[in-house]
């Protein structure tokens, strides 16, 4: 089965802002492995896995049962460009040199990782906008489902080893002034890029 270029483009560049960003998971990554080592963070990423992938399946089956023809899918479509637009802007605008982690963290496990995933907020928002504009694109159904669940899953656990062992050099490097920005600008570039693609293919079929 083929997979479009465009969505896998956009996949992997929804992945990086993910990646990159800061947010719940990174930042546990980064806290509990200074604090307490980073061998505490392998039961904490494995239940992180668990409840990446359980968010993927409920949104992914969610989004497959609506019709792709009805104007709902149509509303979801733009919201997800609309949301890309928001957050290049929102990039844009991160206090970068204010950025700063949890020094203070209890040791936690599996189980908080688990739960973490029903909490984290951007992750449902990110999830719901890669399934909404790239499910169709991976070839839709639960084929579909499976294939961007395990490109992101793979992604997101190799960028949570990576957050674990140089966690607080990479949050260095993204509050450095000069690096910082141009991190910060080359997200925001791609996201943008891909927000013009969506709209130009969302008025095509309109």
């Amino acid at each position: 089965m083929a997979i479009e270029t465009d969505a896998l483009f956009g996949l992997l560049t929804i992945l990086a802002v993910g990646i990159f960003t800061p947010g719940p998971n990174n930042i546990t990554a980064i806290s509990h492995s200074a604090v307490h080592g980073a061998r505490s963070n392998i039961s904490l990423l494995i239940g992180m896995v668990i409840g990446f992938i359980a968010v993927h399946l409920i949104i992914g089956l969610a989004i497959d049962s609506i019709n792709e023809n009805s104007v709902f899918f149509s509303l979801l479509e733009w919201f997800g460009i609309i949301f890309f637009i928001l957050l290049g802007i929102i990039i844009l605008r991160i206090p970068i040199e204010r950025l700063s982690v949890d020094q203070d963290i209890k040791k936690i496990d599996f189980r908080h990782g688990i739960a973490l995933q029903f909490i984290n907020g951007k992750e449902w928002v990110f999830v719901s906008v890669m399934m909404i504009q790239f499910l169709e694109g991976f070839g839709g159904g639960f084929t579909g489902i499976i294939l961007i669940t395990s490109i992101t899953t793979t992604a997101g656990l190799l960028s949570m080893i990576l957050w674990t062992l140089t966690g607080h050099k990479l949050m260095d490097t993204l509050r450095h002034e000069r690096k910082g920005i141009i991190m910060i600008r080359c997200l925001a570039g791609a996201i943008f890029l891909f927000a013009t693609i969506g709209i130009v293919q969302l008025l095509r079929h309109s």
